[in-house]
């Protein structure tokens, strides 16, 4: 329990400290100015400031041990916070250098959090639950979703279609959105919702239903539909199939 209420609030306060407390005029003077940007130090100054008060009020809750274990663990904050956005200053910026780098902040919480509550049996859960078969069922089922069956579907259109391409549209595009779509289709087939997936289903219809109109293109209406039909079964096949062998 007060693993979790620190792991908790350590998240709020970083959420915090570094989205609402961070005008976007402090990013831009760190990607341009790197280590002699004051704003950098200033941000992680924040963090550290907001890491304190937080372990002192759960410290405060769940018995008080040692002032020492605030102070460490403010510094420890401060200290990868620093690296971290710094490293990340010097990367080329996009989607992929945002995620790692709040992973890596979310590392460092997890850690910290762990070391604060004494939860050495923490990672023993966590290997077991990781080794468990349902788990591994699971993520085999996203595996087989995304990739595999992209190709599986792109090769049944194909041959379908003869060779029939939708034109005027993103490159990748039609890829990317139904990978998206199985991965929200398994998900709700996993939490036995399937009422999520008509949902889904009724929600692309709903987009796509002017185009289809406007183009009056009856192969390109065929083309959707089959793309989308094939995805679903194969997603209501691997998410059923998932479910039996986990049960």
């Amino acid at each position: 329990m007060s693993f979790t209420v620190l792991m908790a609030a350590l998240v709020i306060g970083h959420i915090l400290a570094d989205f609402y407390w961070q005008p976007m005029s402090w990013v831009n003077n760190r990607n341009t100015r790197h280590f002699r940007a004051k704003k950098l130090y200033l941000h992680v100054l924040v963090h550290g400031v907001t890491t304190a008060l937080i372990v002192t009020w759960w410290e405060l809750i769940y018995g008080w041990q040692d002032v020492l274990r605030i102070c460490g663990a403010t510094a420890i904050v401060m200290v990868t916070h620093y690296l971290i956005d710094l490293a990340k200053s010097y990367s080329s910026k996009g989607v992929v250098p945002f995620i790692f780098d709040q992973l890596a902040h979310l590392a460092v919480i997890l850690l910290l959090a762990i070391w604060l509550s004494d939860n050495s049996d923490f990672f023993i859960a966590v290997w077991q639950w990781l080794i468990a078969p349902s788990t591994l069922w699971v993520l085999c089922g996203y595996l087989l979703i995304l990739s595999p069956s992209a190709v599986f579907i792109r090769m049944m259109l194909e041959r379908i279609t003869a060779g029939f391409s939708a034109t005027g549209s993103l490159p990748a595009a039609g890829q990317s959105i139904g990978m998206l779509e199985r991965v929200l289709m398994l998900t709700f087939i996993l939490l036995d919702q399937f009422a999520g997936v008509g949902f889904l289903l009724a929600a692309k219809s709903v987009f796509r239903f002017g185009d289809l109109s406007a183009s009056k293109d009856k192969k390109l209406t065929e083309y959707v539909m089959l793309g989308t039909l094939l995805s679903v079964t194969v997603t209501l096949f691997i998410g059923l199939a998932i479910n039996y062998l986990r049960a």
